[in-house]
């Protein structure tokens, strides 16, 4: 499978660097940004710091790779060479092409209803990393960096954005209402989460941004009382529905994000991140090239997470 895969990756790399065009002025490159990014893919794939994979790929350990399904055109670029073009919008911008080309490959398209939640990519307590945070979920407290996504009902992602732990759902919620509306959507009707995304300014946001309706549980936050109800018509409208047998089958359907985030983990041993990962703007990255790599797997294999009504 990691032949295909990488074959497979290689490919969507290479097309992708077709029409791209390398923006600013300066002196012509030794390396070219697709040559980068596939170092940093291959890497990402093998689950490997970058100073491995280059030491391995530059001494030829793994050869078989260059001889099967990589047709390598010169030297394999320096690890300060990596590190620093990595940085440069050039390869940000490839990364976000080659992850768009794949979105389309999958075929994803927009249903009426999708899942947001959140996950923890843990450190370690005892990790030096000084942007990676405690938080506590159910009962339990964790340091590292939390995921964020929203996938469709068909367990096939559509945004993600990575924080440190502490960072509220709320707040990153915004952000990614924000990159999924900018994708222009004009089938969702129902963004469905859990009761920690339940804010009044948060529906409103969705219903102005994505001209939809959040669905999350009622967080009273310590209110004893049902008088929220005459001021938050969101709020309102999303108790309501909850109380139907319709209201509560969409709710179920959030459990769709689960099984991403338990396929994605798997595949991807990002439930601990590795130790050279630190820092937020790596962790990003790291994350990024994971999603890629998930996403020609989940090509390859056709594996599909649609939700059980």
């Amino acid at each position: 499978m990691d032949g295909r895969l990488w074959d497979r990756l290689y490919r969507e790399i290479c097309r992708a660097c077709k029409n791209f065009v390398r923006t600013g002025a300066g002196r012509p490159r030794v390396y070219q940004t697709k040559e980068v990014l596939a170092v940093w893919a291959f890497a990402a794939m093998m689950d490997w710091p970058i100073s491995v994979a280059q030491k391995r790929l530059a001494e030829g350990s793994v050869g078989w790779w260059m001889r099967r399904y990589w047709s390598w055109p010169a030297k394999v670029p320096s690890v300060p060479t990596l590190t620093r073009r990595a940085k440069e919008p050039d390869f940000r911008r490839l990364l976000r092409q080659v992850l768009r080309r794949l979105m389309r490959n999958i075929g994803r398209q927009f249903s009426s209803g999708v899942v947001m939640d959140a996950t923890i990519l843990c450190t370690g307590a005892y990790s030096r990393d000084p942007e990676s945070r405690w938080t506590c979920r159910c009962g339990k407290w964790f340091r590292g960096y939390a995921l964020h996504t929203i996938c469709d009902q068909n367990g096939l992602l559509l945004v993600w954005f990575v924080t440190s732990a502490n960072v509220q759902e709320m707040a990153a919620a915004r952000r990614l209402v924000r990159k999924l509306a900018a994708m222009k959507p004009k089938s969702i009707k129902m963004v469905i989460a859990d009761s920690g995304y339940d804010s009044e300014p948060l529906h409103q946001f969705v219903r102005r941004r994505l001209k939809a309706m959040l669905l999350a549980p009622v967080n009273l936050r310590g209110s004893k009382t049902d008088n929220w109800r005459l001021r938050q018509p969101g709020r309102d409208a999303a108790y309501c529905m909850l109380q139907s047998i319709e209201g509560q089958r969409l709710l179920e359907r959030r459990s769709v994000v689960e099984r991403w985030y338990s396929l994605f983990k798997g595949r991807s041993h990002v439930s601990m991140l590795p130790y050279h990962v630190r820092r937020l703007k790596r962790v990003r990255l790291w994350v990024d090239l994971k999603v890629m790599v998930f996403f020609v797997h989940q090509y390859l294999s056709h594996k599909d997470l649609c939700a059980v009504a």
